[in-house]
């Protein structure tokens, strides 16, 4: 009966973790937010672009008060793929297709127990269109779904549990997306810039448990304010920048009721660098510092991410010298 007791708190354990132990700072899916990458491109070109995001979460938050509770960690590993082709000077569209691994370990009084998944994520195709572009100024808006090609069965490999809904490779859900962009060139020196980006994720809601429950990701929205430096090289240019984060996602409901521990704004410093060849063979890498954090409930936040990826452009357009 002692044995008999212990199985069932471990149970109840791992089907109400997400309230006991708390969630996590990330909504389900992949983190595409921090992964849009809105920028401009050259007419008839087609990029290739491959970005690894690593984000540990080892702080557990109760508003803006760290627990200093180490008992449960979480790592998340997304493999981005990205391919954008612009068809014009204006218009350019972007299919984004990433691949999540996540852990997550809990230590309790009854012991340690783990639970992990990976899959395919959501798929997200923008659209993409140059509203301004010179010398001084670029403003660009993006906008577009997020498929719910992700899996969201994924059970604990132990006791055949379903896992939690962030704990899931995709949301489940037809999500919007839109994203806003301005450059401004020239400030200080003629290589110098400032940047604000803003996005917008509205979610709906999706079936789970074979339809018996509804659940809604909180939409959330980013704001990036930076400034970045180009220094020209013999045959690359390297452009170092730094830029603050405002990240606000709202709750999650579960049948029409706020789901517990989610939901929060979290603000972050984060220093980038690229290196670009004059082929046009970039390499990019980045870190995000926590600077402010205020939870609803009590979650698990990023203690350290940082994201290095590469980009290629190729030129498809005809080189109309030899044409008849």
């Amino acid at each position: 009966m002692k044995h008999l007791g212990v199985f069932s708190i471990l149970i109840l354990l791992l089907i109400g973790q997400t309230k006991l132990f708390a969630q996590a700072c990330c909504t389900g899916g992949a983190p595409i937010s921090s992964n849009l990458g809105v920028q401009n491109y050259a007419s008839k070109q087609l990029s290739i672009d491959i970005n690894y995001d690593y984000n540990s979460l080892r702080d557990l938050y109760a508003a803006s008060r760290n627990l200093n509770d180490s008992r449960r960690t979480r790592d998340i590993r997304t493999l981005f793929f990205r391919t954008s082709y612009a068809i014009n000077d204006k218009w350019s569209f972007s299919v984004i297709l990433p691949y999540l691994w996540q852990k997550q370990v809990v230590r309790s009084d009854f012991g340690r127990s783990s639970q992990s998944s990976e899959g395919i994520g959501d798929l997200v195709i923008l659209a993409q269109r140059d509203i301004i572009n010179n010398y001084k100024h670029q403003l660009l808006i993006a906008v577009g779904p997020k498929l719910p090609t992700g899996s969201i069965s994924k059970k604990d490999s132990e006791f055949g549990i379903p896992l939690a809904p962030d704990m899931q490779p995709g949301t489940g859900s037809l999500d919007g997306i839109a994203a806003l962009s301005y450059s401004r060139f020239g400030i200080m020196t003629p290589t110098s810039s400032a940047f604000a980006l803003f996005t917008y994720r509205y979610s709906f809601a999706q079936n789970r448990n074979s339809g018996q429950e509804k659940y809604r990701f909180g939409n959330e929205l980013t704001l990036n304010l930076g400034l970045a430096h180009s220094i020209p090289l013999r045959k690359w240019s390297l452009s170092p920048s730094l830029h603050y984060r405002y990240r606000k996602s709202d709750t999650d409901d579960n049948d029409g009721f706020d789901f517990p521990n989610t939901g929060g704004e979290w603000m972050y410093l984060v220093p980038s660098l690229k290196l670009k060849s004059a082929k046009g063979l970039t390499i990019h890498s980045s870190i995000e510092i926590p600077i402010h954090t205020k939870v609803t409930g009590t979650q698990l936040i990023t203690s350290k991410k940082w994201q290095i990826g590469m980009t290629y452009p190729i030129n498809l357009k005809r080189d109309k010298t030899f044409s008849h």
